[in-house]
């Protein structure tokens, strides 16, 4: 599991760990009572037979492979914990909240991995850059046989075979004394460094905004799908009704016919309420691999304006705060930085060069065997040391420099101007995303005063139509407005709760405290 960072200060990261699922199993443990305290015993049975297996095996090449190797021992305990925890959940049946579907999102999640691996290798341009100012060292070695032979000189006096053996060792020391460029290019790989910080940190916020989306979606199209059978079931009834009293001659054909209508949008109704339940399991499982049963709201949950009540208050925390304009901000210096370094690529650079180097070498003639007997000759050895202060100073290179400077100035300029439109678009999210909020909210009391409006009007319309004042097909729309208000309903809750996780996105201030937070009012 990666280390997240989020910002509570202007230019101060906090790095932490998510909670582990460890300790999800542990609170689940306190709600479940024997039956998941059985579960508990398996787990721990399973865990201590692993541990036994390995650590049987040769006990150092094993922890030493482990530590090498892309499946680390704790790495395969990890996976088993995970899959353990699905499993168990579904076994028990144990109803999700938000919190828990988010820490197993840190786990299995494949985009918020990419979004690590990204940082990860984005992290390292600044020790890269760093790399130019330090010393570097390098040792070369070899070693060289050759051998000559006389193929077709019959002259007595001629070398029949000649060979030789050299061997030569090399130490170089090298270390940079003034390049006005590297430390421009160190300052751009930091500012790149801290950049890639930024938009992890950012993509943080994104999966939290993804997990929470995924939740409510799955919980809207649940309970869509409940009232969408109480629709059903409850038209059925007025159909059934109708199609008794048209039987007995009392009612209609044509009221028949109405009402068969009205159940036959009922039913199509409920099939596609089905259908939008598994586009968001499929969509759950996509993130964390399962689509458990999960929590809904309880009636405590508040309801109310954003805190705080202005809108240039929440700008104002977007300025501070958002890593949106944290990274572009950052990219611009980096761009800055990277023009100076071109700028600075037409001075010369100085280093400090120390070498040492050996070479040893033997070798043989081997002369008419008839006239002369084999001649060696060696060892022989030569060791150089050398110290210089090296000076190189590009002057003509073909316009290359040049070239490199203008369009580095060029990017700069882009840099500049990139910044200046992403301050543009947070402050233009940030207003719209609270706008968004107080719509919401007034919708969700919109909602609420129309369900209790359609409730009267389906009951006013139940007594006239008993009393003959009203038809069925005035019932029948009465129904169906009465359960519309009630998915209207559910949909202005759930989107009054992702505007707010939006809103506090768009300012920068969004963190997992506020998945906790919505799962203490989740149905216990």
């Amino acid at each position: 599991m990666g280390t997240l960072i989020f910002e509570v200060e202007p230019s101060r990261y906090i790095f932490f760990e998510p909670p582990k699922v460890l300790d999800a199993v542990s609170k689940i443990s306190s709600d479940s009572g024997a039956l998941f305290r059985s579960w508990v015993d398996i787990f721990f049975t399973y865990f201590f037979i692993l541990m036994e297996k390995e650590l049987t095996k040769n006990y150092y090449e094993t922890y030493f492979y482990n530590l090498t190797h892309e499946e680390p021992l704790l790495e395969k305990f990890s996976s088993f914990l995970v899959t353990f925890f699905l499993f168990a959940l579904s076994s028990l049946n144990f109803s999700a909240t938000l919190a828990d579907v988010y820490e197993l999102a840190l786990t299995n999640d494949p985009q918020l991995k990419i979004d690590e691996a990204t940082f990860n290798a984005d992290k390292e341009i600044k020790n890269k850059a760093m790399a130019g100012l330090l010393p570097k060292f390098s040792i070369r070695a070899g070693t060289t046989w050759n051998e000559n032979k006389n193929t077709e000189s019959n002259a007595a006096l001629f070398t029949d075979t000649q060979g030789s053996n050299s061997n030569y060792y090399s130490a170089n020391l090298i270390q940079p004394i003034f390049r006005v460029d590297t430390w421009f290019q160190f300052s751009q790989g930091k500012a790149l460094g801290e950049a890639a910080e930024a938009k992890f940190a950012l993509s943080q916020q994104e999966t939290i905004i993804r997990i929470s989306n995924v939740y409510f979606n799955l919980l809207k199209a649940k309970k869509n799908l409940e009232v969408a059978r109480l629709e059903e079931q409850s038209i059925k009834k007025q159909r059934d009704r109708t199609k008794r009293l048209y039987e007995e001659g009392v009612s209609s054909k044509s009221e028949y016919q109405e009402a068969q209508a009205f159940y036959d949008l009922a039913k199509v109704s409920k099939i596609a309420s089905e259908g939008q339940l598994e586009f968001a399991r499929e969509a759950m499982i996509s993130i964390i691999g399962d689509a458990p049963d999960i929590k809904d709201l309880n009636d405590d949950f508040p309801v109310s304006k954003p805190d705080p009540i202005e809108q240039d208050q929440w700008a104002e925390l977007a300025m501070a705060n958002s890593f949106t304009l944290k990274a572009s901000r950052l990219n611009a210096t980096a761009a800055k930085k990277n023009s100076q370094a071109k700028l600075a690529s037409h001075f010369p650079d100085i280093d400090l060069v120390a070498s040492i180097t050996q070479n040893n070498s033997r070798g043989i003639v081997d002369f008419n065997p008839a006239t002369n007997p084999p001649v060696t000759y060696g060892p022989n050895g030569v060791e150089q040391t050398r110290y210089s202060l090296e000076f190189n100073w590009p002057i003509v290179t073909g316009g290359l420099l040049h070239a490199e400077r203008r369009e580095a100035k060029a990017l700069a300029e882009q840099a500049d101007q990139q910044e200046l439109l992403t301050e543009r678009f947070v402050i233009r999210d940030v207003k719209t995303k609270f706008t968004s909020v107080l719509t919401n909210l007034a919708n969700v009391n919109a909602r609420k005063a129309s369900l209790k409006s359609s409730n009267f009007a389906l009951k006013a319309t139940m007594v006239g139509y008993e009393e003959n004042t009203r038809n069925i097909v005035d019932l029948l729309n009465a129904e169906k407005n009465y359960f519309s208000a009630q998915r209207d309903l559910i949909a202005a809750k759930y989107d009054y709760i992702i505007s707010t996780l939006e809103l506090k996105l768009a300012s920068g201030i969004l963190s997992p405290a506020d998945i906790y937070e919505i799962s203490g009012y989740l149905d216990s």
